[in-house]
């Protein structure tokens, strides 16, 4: 990676932009002369043309004339064609620098993704070794067939495993280690068709409720496609930390991922991109409790959503909100889950009780 970085940084590339920009520079100057000098040529071209300045003026005289208007054109036309080729050949030993660099870095990324396979398949072997010495509960399925299962995760689990071995559970995890003792322990995408477990969203590890996985990979393709076009309809119950003033709504906020304050989302006008949210608040009080309904997926969306755009941050948020005393899970719950079977075309419902 630190390679990758240094490539990417090559010097390089910024003497090449900064080279590039002056010739640009320089073309457009030169340009514009060159546009001046023309309307003048012409305006001489139509005088010279003209019936009664050829009657006055010698033949030999006017055809000397037209010629070096010609040769002040070709001229031009010399001087733009050598400045391009100066710039050519100042560009070029970059451009060749560049190239190595970026094959290299294509070289890089072969290699860095190959490795990161392996070093996953090795986390996952340990994952399964430490599991059945160690065996915790297995989720619990809502609903299960040879397309996809749907599950209820429980809040602190992540969805799917991260890069350190202390982040190897996860559901996508632990339903490997459910399935059948004679079967492989491969990554799924290294698994028969008939063992395919792929997640088509996630759920952030605090928040708990139905999560849908695909079990072959004409279902992913389905499921992931009714995610892209917004044809399925996701309901998640919050608890907030402060009274609201106003039962139901439309929140609007540009997000963006600031990367000094990973994973922490912020709302950023210019960078931000587009985020909606419809609320209704289920019950007032001290603490209200809303239904949530995302009309699009960005990272933590409800959650600033319910801090930037309600004032009003869901109980037990501490990235969001403030540290709560004593601690308590976020009381964020994905409640409701319709979407359209990708093998039958059936409208299915799922439905699972917020558990606070």
């Amino acid at each position: 990676k630190q390679m990758l970085v240094a490539l990417k940084a090559l010097p390089a590339r910024a003497e090449h932009d900064v080279i590039a920009q002056q010739y640009a520079r320089q073309l457009e100057r030169l340009s514009h002369r060159h546009r001046q000098r023309k309307v003048q040529r012409d305006r001489d071209r139509a005088h010279y043309n003209n019936t009664h300045y050829k009657n006055t003026m010698q033949g030999s005289a006017l055809t000397a004339a037209l010629s070096s208007l010609a040769q002040e054109s070709q001229q031009d036309s010399t001087e733009k064609r050598r400045l391009k080729q100066a710039k050519t050949q100042a560009l070029r030993p970059l451009l060749e620098a560049i190239a190595q660099a970026d094959e290299h870095m294509r070289v890089l990324k072969q290699r860095y993704t190959a490795l990161s396979k392996a070093w996953q398949a090795e986390l996952h072997h340990a994952y399964v070794r430490q599991h059945k010495s160690t065996p915790v509960a297995p989720l619990p399925i809502v609903y299960q067939d040879e397309a996809l299962m749907v599950i209820d995760k429980p809040a602190g689990l992540l969805s799917v495993p991260g890069r350190r071995y202390h982040l190897q559970d996860s559901v996508l995890s632990r339903l490997r280690c459910q399935l059948p003792d004679e079967l492989p322990e491969e990554l799924s995408d290294e698994l028969p068709e008939q063992l395919f477990i792929r997640l088509v969203h996630r759920l952030d590890q605090a928040t708990s409720g139905l999560l849908v996985v695909a079990t072959c990979a004409i279902a992913h393709a389905a499921l992931s496609t009714q995610f892209a076009q917004r044809t399925l309809c996701k309901k998640y119950e919050a608890i907030l930390s402060h009274p609201i003033d106003v039962s139901h709504g439309v929140i609007e906020l540009p997000l963006w991922g600031d990367p000094q304050q990973r994973p922490k989302q912020v709302v950023d006008r210019q960078r931000g991109k587009p985020s909606q949210t419809t609320f209704t608040q289920l019950s007032s009080g001290e603490h209200p409790r809303v239904e949530l309904v995302p009309q699009t997926g960005r990272t933590h969306q409800l959650r600033v959503h319910m801090a930037q755009g309600l004032q009003s941050p869901i109980l037990g948020d501490s990235l969001y909100g403030t540290m709560p005393t004593p601690p308590t899970r976020l009381h964020l719950h994905a409640t409701t889950l319709e979407l359209t079977h990708p093998l039958t075309g059936q409208a299915m419902t799922f439905e699972s009780a917020a558990p606070f």
